[in-house]
């Protein structure tokens, strides 16, 4: 599984932003939907709790990680 690490950015759209910015950063929000999309296709799954526990941190502006897959709910 790959790591990926998230942070909660104040504003996604920054008029501060510079155009090297901007594009650095959306080339990163690709990778991860890159990532994301490949996990989907993999038969990824996440339980609701994990997922809520994992949103919580998120907008209280912890650091967070990918929350992990169980075994279970990978395609074999």
């Amino acid at each position: 599984m790959t790591r990926v690490e998230f942070r909660q950015e104040q504003r996604l759209d920054s008029s501060d932003e510079t155009a090297q910015q901007r594009k650095a950063r959306l080339a990163a929000e690709a990778s991860m939907l890159a990532v994301a999309k490949a996990d989907i296709a993999e038969g990824r799954y996440i339980a609701d709790g994990d997922v809520d526990a994992w949103l919580d941190a998120w907008v209280n502006g912890e650091p967070v990680e990918l929350p992990e897959a169980s075994a279970r709910s990978l395609k074999r």
